[in-house]
């Protein structure tokens, strides 16, 4: 038995699937069979629903979506028995699918094979013997072809009107769609402009607070010229405050914009399924070499289990294409892992990986990945979507030796396996995960000294 999917509404709608499998995804992944737009069906999540094979039929089940899935209006607990006609609808006003339950030719012919002949009933004897009427032929008349003239002129003009309907709603949708997408872009501008807006604001405030917090020392130090004890302990507040300036200043110098060029073609969502089919879920890498090396973290592509993934798609930044990947290797005593693209390189790879060199607290960095995952909206469509890396800018705030980075900036789901990249553009290491109870602004990082031995060979 196959199932058809009708796209009732949402970005989609009017579009058909089917499929012939025992499991079905719905949702917003790139990955999922019934796939929603990812940018305009916000209420269908990235892995919304299932519809399972059970018995003779098919059943959905939600799988931990965040706004429900509700089949005729009646939300979904539990495996819910699909007839013909049934219409799923992802999330409280999300987009709607009507299914179809479709039987095989060979189906369709053992269930004819199956029916009991039906002996025909004779004749009566009367009938039989009925005299067939003698046949009149007789020519269409004038007035019936007039009527068929009528009906056929008629029947032309309703197409004709069909047809012009059409052309119409398609021209409002079109406006519709366009006035919907412009809003998007505009409201994303204002977003990242606003974003912007703060960091230099609050680059200034730290700026101007330092500047004054070192002219009340240069005072007091002139007044504490015959005290040695307070004057050695104003001098080291004054050191402090003097690199607290300096890290404002090289942060005010950051050309951010020159890294994400150099960067982001480089950077890839990574999408990842395991067995059990129900687990599919995204994270960040980013190529290391032109042959289609890849690092990421090893909790992207290794689940709780110890298991590894059954399938890997890669998709860079800005690229409607979804390669085939493989697991390499991952390290055994860090949260690391390389991975290789399957297809005919070469790739893009990041400007480069800061081998050498200090990394001390107060530099600044920039987490260039995907946090959120595909429920931040992305561009292109239903069909080919394209996902586009998110700069996040931040500065260290700690260093443990080889085994921590500590960062003051801001992260979510999805984005580990981001590059660490310095002010020249460099990957000085890996993010993996952050401080749960910061809202995201304490986040971790491995120093790229880590992954380095891990690629030998590769």
């Amino acid at each position: 038995m196959r199932i058809e999917f009708e796209f009732l509404s949402g970005a989609r709608a009017g579009r058909k699937d089917a499929f012939g499998k025992s499991y079905i995804a719905l949702g917003r992944d790139p990955l999922a069979d019934v796939r929603f737009d990812a940018e305009a069906d916000l209420d269908a999540s990235t892995k919304h629903a299932a519809v399972v094979l059970s018995g003779d039929g098919y059943a959905v089940r939600d799988v931990g979506s965040r706004n429900g899935t509700f089949v005729n209006g009646h939300r979904v607990e539990g495996d819910i028995a699909l007839t013909d006609g049934d219409v799923i609808r992802c999330g409280g006003r999300g987009p709607e699918v009507r299914v179809r339950l479709v039987r095989e030719a060979a189906e369709q012919a053992m269930e004819k094979v199956a029916e009991p002949a039906t002996a025909p009933k004779p004749a009566t004897a009367a009938k039989a013997a009925a005299p067939a009427a003698p046949s009149k032929p007789a020519g269409p008349s004038a007035t019936s072809i007039l009527r068929a003239e009528v009906k056929a002129s008629a029947s032309r003009f309703r197409s004709l009107l069909i047809v012009l309907g059409i052309v119409l709603v398609g021209a409002v949708a079109l406006l519709v769609w366009q006035g919907r997408t412009a809003q998007k872009q505009q409201a994303q501008t204002l977003s990242v402009l606003d974003s912007l807006g703060k960091e230099l604001t609050t680059l200034k405030s730290a700026k101007v607070a330092a500047d004054s917090e070192a002219a009340r020392l240069q005072r007091e130090i002139q007044g504490a010229r015959h005290d040695p004890s307070r004057l050695a302990s104003l001098q080291v507040q004054y050191s402090t405050v003097q690199r607290r300036q300096h890290d404002i200043a090289t942060a005010q110098g950051v050309d951010y914009r020159a890294i994400v060029t150099a960067n982001s073609p480089a950077i890839a969502m990574i999408y990842v399924q395991f067995q059990d089919t129900t687990q599919m879920w995204t994270g960040t890498g980013f190529c290391v070499k032109s042959n289609g090396t890849m690092l990421t973290n090893r909790h992207v592509v290794v689940n709780d289990q110890g298991q590894r993934p059954v399938r890997i798609a890669i998709q860079f930044s800005g690229s409607r294409d979804i390669l085939p990947g493989r697991l390499v290797r991952v390290a055994p005593d860090a949260d690391i892992a390389v991975l290789r693209i399957e297809s005919q390189g070469p790739f893009p790879v990041v400007l480069g990986l800061a081998t050498e060199g200090q990394t001390q607290a107060g530099d600044p960095i920039a987490l260039v990945g995907f946090p959120l995952g595909t429920d931040l909206p992305q561009g292109g469509t239903a069909e080919q979507p394209v996902v586009r890396a998110s700069l996040m800018t931040g500065t260290i705030s700690r260093v443990l030796g080889d085994s921590l980075l500590q960062l003051d900036a801001f992260s979510g789901t999805g984005a580990s396996g981001s590059p660490i990249l310095d002010r020249a553009g460099h990957a000085i290491g890996i993010e993996f995960g952050g401080q749960r109870e910061s809202g995201g602004r304490i986040v971790f990082g491995l120093p790229i000294r880590r992954a380095i031995a891990l690629l030998s060979g590769n």
